[in-house]
């Protein structure tokens, strides 16, 4: 019996020498002694157990609210936790997690806090990015029935008072800002689509171009071909113009009957700007009543 005994010893002490000076594992499936010479006792068999994990709970249930800057408003920070083993079971491991939950909770709490005190209360991206950085490695809890690790991450909401008061304002620049996108979208098309139905007119009548006066009388007509709004708006600055040529033609009639008044040159310079007013608003340039120089040598003659 003893020389059995020493035997298998003697057997078991050379293939350890060997496994050892290989540097190969010492135990595992296929290293077994005797693999060549005999049987892998089933009592050296101990393998890794597999991996087990549980969360903490709901984000919701674990609400944290930490101060944030001055103190005056606070950040809600939401808690993931993930816990994980390779020495308990699930079963096991979902008691320790209710033995955990404070521990874990008051840990987030202790490394978050002179975090989210050194972030601005509208600046929960800023804080959440900052403790997610802190706590990124986690930590371990260890007894008797094995050891845990600790996964957590962190989402951060900006305080509800504040988030209410904010949200009103950020919600009309939201709306101011897509309305600036918007009126630049219409007011290009509106260009485009005038332009374009200015060549048109100019290849109808025949012109080299358009001079200034002739676009400024087109423009109302094709404008309604463009967009309504931009058309409404054009014929409301072609009825103000008209009305500021009439105005003027009506104080120059005016001052016509009471000429004492008025000096000739002040006379002149006045119905001169009536006329160029009235020109452009008919499409007719500043010189179109003046008489060309041979007419008016024919006149002479």
């Amino acid at each position: 019996m003893n020389e059995g005994n020493g035997g298998l010893f003697s057997r078991w002490r050379r293939w350890w020498r060997r496994r050892a000076a290989a540097d190969q594992p010492l135990f595992s499936p296929t290293s077994a002694p005797g693999h060549d010479e005999a049987p892998y006792p089933s009592a050296l068999a101990v393998p890794m157990r597999a991996e087990v994990e549980v969360d903490l709970g709901e984000p919701e249930k674990h609400v944290l609210r930490l101060a944030a800057r001055d103190g005056v408003f606070e950040f809600e920070v939401l808690p993931s936790v993930r816990l994980t083993s390779h020495d308990m079971s699930e079963e096991s491991l979902n008691r320790r997690r209710r033995d955990l939950s404070d521990a874990v909770l008051r840990e987030i709490l202790r490394r978050a806090w002179p975090i989210a005190r050194s972030c601005d209360p509208d600046a929960p991206a800023e804080a959440e990015t900052l403790i997610n950085a802190e706590i990124a490695d986690g930590w371990c809890y260890e007894n008797l029935e094995g050891l845990v690790k600790c996964r957590p991450t962190v989402r951060v909401r900006v305080d509800p008072v504040l988030r209410d008061r904010i949200r009103p304002i950020r919600l009309e620049e939201q709306v101011m800002r897509e309305e600036h996108r918007l009126g630049i979208l219409k007011a290009s098309h509106a260009q485009e689509l005038t332009e374009t139905w200015l060549e048109v007119l100019r290849r109808l009548e025949g012109a080299d171009e358009l001079t200034r006066e002739q676009r400024q009388f087109l423009v109302p007509f094709v404008a309604a071909l463009s967009d309504k709004e931009f058309a409404a708006a054009t014929k409301e600055l072609r009825t103000a113009r008209r009305q500021g040529a009439k105005n003027l033609a009506d104080v120059l009639q005016q001052a016509a009957r009471n000429h004492e008044q008025i000096g000739l040159f002040e006379f002149a310079k006045a119905y001169d700007k009536a006329l160029n007013s009235f020109s452009q608003q008919m499409g007719l340039g500043p010189s179109t009543f003046i008489p060309a120089p041979a007419d008016h040598a024919e006149g002479t003659a």
